[in-house]
């Protein structure tokens, strides 16, 4: 190896090629394929690669989004439906949320924003989601949908246009028709909501689709595109269904609706669904500036864990993994009716288990590392030279792996600067150590102020 390369960490150690662990700017991103398992919760990482109903409460850093990855992944799309709920559609159905009901519309960033969010916005979310999901994934897959009864067929048509999120309806238009066997010259449009009435030519709206758009007006978190609901009418008025479609009322039947259309996908299709959420830290209704709103976080919280939820959870309708950011102030444990049902789980760390760690990590780069590397990367200690006791006590304060992530990025950078410095390249000084821990630290508490 040429002196140049004797002063790159990289190339020293042989890991120039490898998208390592430590050059993660997010720790925990779905990139990565290492995981500490032993740190984290046994229950959610199932050996017959199960799905399970559950809450991850962990501080940031610790690894849930990590955690969540590997149990999205390891979940067979052949058993299951799975619904992955991040902070980019959350917040799509809350800014809708927030302009219907607060009072400065999609400006308001305080601690009321989402006050009046409870279990049927959060019911509608899901349901929402699961809709959207399972129309975009009937067109991609064109998957054999049950013959059911012309009533069950309506009744989840129903479902499916008030709560499909998607712009435009050209899928939905080809799911619905696909459903009902409709060939191009039967085809169901919605372009059909209007009849002509008098000699003047004068085109009003149908007195069902009237009814359909005021229902659709009642819910503060849907799509409002009528022309989903011209679908629908012209499915009902064709099947002649249209005294059974007025009678039904939507608002009220959101959980029944939620039961109804998750029991379909599991006793129909054969694939319970398994509803995921994560990524709530990122939202901007909830943390910004280095400001939580706690009181916003709260309702959310508990509206995922209300007890008709946990109840349709319970009995296996379907299941609800939740990864959520533990704080100070926020109590959710009350909340749940059944911890034994529905457990929580937490992600703790000390210097110990984050040491073993970080041997862990380079255990793994060594075994991807080139032939051309001077030499293994050592045990975590001796490459950050834990022996002195002003650096151990430095490294001690490390307390999460998002947070040793930035530390070892940081260290890597200083080591490399001062190579041509060292009586022994790569092996860390006190010097390297303490510019690093000032730098992730500050790096850290940007990032925070930013979000």
């Amino acid at each position: 190896m040429s002196k140049a390369e004797n002063r790159d960490f990289y190339k020293f150690y042989g890991i120039s090629e490898l998208k390592h662990h430590f050059l993660t700017p997010v720790a925990d991103g779905c990139g990565s394929n290492i995981i500490f398992k032993s740190e984290l919760p046994q229950a959610v990482l199932k050996e017959d690669h199960s799905a399970s109903s559950f809450m991850v409460l962990a501080k940031f850093g610790t690894g849930k989004t990590l955690l969540r990855c590997q149990y999205f992944e390891t979940l067979q799309p052949n058993n299951y439906f799975k619904i992955l709920i991040l902070n980019k559609q959350i917040n799509e159905y809350f800014e809708r949320f927030v302009t219907e009901t607060s009072t400065v519309g999609k400006n308001c960033k305080g601690k009321d924003c989402l006050e009046g969010w409870t279990k049927n916005e959060f019911a509608q979310l899901i349901l929402s989601v699961l809709v959207t999901e399972f129309v975009d994934a009937f067109q991609k897959e064109q998957f054999v949908v049950p013959n059911i009864s012309i009533e069950e067929k309506i009744q989840l048509i129903i479902i499916i246009c008030f709560y499909y999120n998607d712009q435009g309806v050209s899928k939905l238009e080809y799911f619905v028709n696909s459903f009902f066997k409709k060939s191009n010259k039967s085809m169901y449009k919605t372009n059909e909501a209007n009849v002509t009435i008098g000699e003047q030519n004068k085109r009003v709206e149908k007195p069902l689709l009237i009814q359909l758009k005021k229902d659709l007006m009642k819910f503060n978190i849907l799509r409002k595109d009528y022309k989903k609901l011209e679908l629908l009418l012209s499915v009902v008025e064709n099947e002649e269904f249209q005294a059974e479609v007025a009678k039904k009322n939507m608002f009220d039947n959101i959980i029944n609706d939620l039961i109804d259309f998750t029991l379909f996908m599991k006793n129909e299709m054969k694939k319970p669904v398994v509803f995921i959420i994560d990524g709530i830290d990122e939202n901007q209704y909830f943390f910004q500036h280095n400001v939580i709103n706690k009181r916003s976080l709260e309702l959310f919280y508990r509206s995922s864990v209300a007890q008709e939820i946990l109840s349709s959870v319970m009995a296996q309708n379907f299941y609800l993994s939740l990864f959520y950011p533990q704080l100070d102030g926020i109590n959710i444990r009350d909340a749940i009716i059944r911890n034994d049902k529905f457990p929580i789980y937490t992600i703790e760390w000390n210097t110990r288990s984050l040491i073993n760690y970080g041997d862990y990590l380079l255990q793994e780069m060594n075994k991807n590392a080139s032939d051309t590397h001077c030499r293994p990367l050592p045990d975590f200690k001796t490459l950050i030279n834990y022996h002195d006791t002003h650096i151990a006590d430095m490294i001690n304060e490390i307390k999460t792996p998002r947070a040793l992530h930035y530390f070892m990025t940081a260290l890597i950078r200083e080591m490399n600067g001062c190579a041509s410095e060292s009586t022994e390249p790569f092996i860390a000084t006190y010097r390297d150590v303490k510019m690093a821990f000032k730098n992730s630290n500050q790096y850290m508490s940007q990032r925070q102020t930013a979000d």
